[in-house]
């Protein structure tokens, strides 16, 4: 699963923004963990926040020696069923020590042991797979009439409704190769700023897209209109829909009130909402499918 550049942030946010109510400061372990569906486990990141006055690096604050592991729970139970153990493969680096696929619709638990801090525990339930139905065109035109739709057979949501991220992947991340939005806000920027800026803008998110604000077709299947908003670079692109569980969610929500999508003032900012028990950060997990074009200017279309 791939995020966008301000999710990743957030994590590094934590160490400045306490989400817990604390009469001083109180070091904690934070926890990056993502699951995919029908993908192999990927590794989990550990680290700890720091003062606020303290520049956050992963690096520096990365937790070293700690005991991880994913419990995957039986169906329909809290019941353990069997474990898996993570190696730390470098600093705050922990992978798994055997080849597993995530599989969609079941619960799995995060366990990490610390002789330095509390034991920390995480849930998360992976949503069920899902397919892009429609066929994609070999070739969008950026802005047109014909503005392209994803087909999505998803399951409807037993409880609430589905939510949905939309990142877009660029191929060739130049700045030559912007797409009009996106290269007013590099304009000023020296050459340091602007590799940086095409490098946070390879992977382009739409936020999250909710299920309520769009149609089910007479198939049952969701269909959700593709925003431009989303492509940043003209060139080859991957569109990759993903299905995002209750933690992701949660989190993606309120972290971009943190960030500054809010008029509220920070004393009525509410916390960070994180899954994470005995610790904070995101162990979240997602379905997905892709789909590749070519995006071109409008002005390249043949009438």
């Amino acid at each position: 699963f791939v995020l966008s550049a301000k999710l990743l942030i957030g994590l590094i946010i934590w160490t400045g923004c306490d989400p817990y109510t604390q009469d001083q400061y109180t070091e904690q372990v934070v926890v990056e963990a993502y699951l995919t569906s029908n993908h192999s486990l990927t590794p989990i990141r550990l680290s700890t926040t720091g003062e606020a006055t303290e520049i956050y690096s992963f690096e520096q604050f990365a937790l070293r020696g700690a005991q991880v592991m994913i419990w995957v729970l039986k169906p329909n139970s809290n019941e353990k069923d069997y474990r898996i153990t993570y190696e730390e493969s470098s600093p705050g680096i922990y992978q798994p020590t055997e080849l597993q696929k995530v599989q969609s619709g079941t619960t799995y638990q995060l366990e990490v042991f610390h002789p330095d801090y509390p034991d920390v525990e995480a849930f998360t339930t992976v949503p069920a797979s899902f397919k892009i139905i429609n066929p994609i065109p070999d070739t969008l035109y950026y802005q047109s009439e014909d503005q392209l739709t994803l087909e999505l057979g998803a399951q409807e949501a037993e409880n609430g409704q589905n939510y949905y991220i939309i990142n877009t992947i660029a191929a060739l991340p130049l700045e030559e190769l912007l797409t009009p939005f996106y290269r007013e806000f590099i304009t000023d920027e020296d050459e340091e700023e602007t590799q940086q800026s095409l490098s946070e803008l390879r992977i382009n998110s739409s936020g999250i897209l909710s299920e309520g604000n769009f149609n089910r077709n007479q198939n049952g299947n969701v269909e959700i209109r593709y925003p431009w908003l989303a492509v940043a670079f003209f060139g080859v692109n991957d569109i990759v829909p993903s299905l995002i569980d209750q933690n992701l969610y949660d989190y993606i929500r309120s972290e971009s009130v943190q960030l500054g999508g809010s008029t509220l003032s920070p004393g009525e900012i509410q916390n960070v909402l994180t899954p994470i028990i005995g610790g904070v950060g995101i162990f979240g997990s997602m379905s997905r499918d892709t789909a590749r074009t070519l995006i071109l200017p409008l002005e390249f279309e043949v009438p």
